[in-house]
């Protein structure tokens, strides 16, 4: 399904165009950005486990210092 697609099967008004077509490319830069991460993680799994690890480290450091 292409972005342009999955914007039109939102139930937006139609004096929304311009919100379609905000929507069609914020979709199309995730597609990309999709593309991208998977590349990574095929080319250096073990640095995106680490790097996943350690992201989820400083996450639970800082959430848990939050609710002190």
């Amino acid at each position: 399904m292409t972005p342009e697609q999955i914007a039109e099967e939102r139930l937006l008004p139609p004096h929304t165009e311009e919100a379609k077509a905000d929507i069609a490319a914020v979709l199309s830069k995730a597609a990309v950005l999709e593309e991208q991460a998977r590349t990574f993680i095929r080319k250096r799994p073990v640095v995106a486990v680490l790097a996943a690890m350690g992201g989820g480290y400083l996450v639970a450091r800082l959430v848990s210092r939050a609710v002190r």
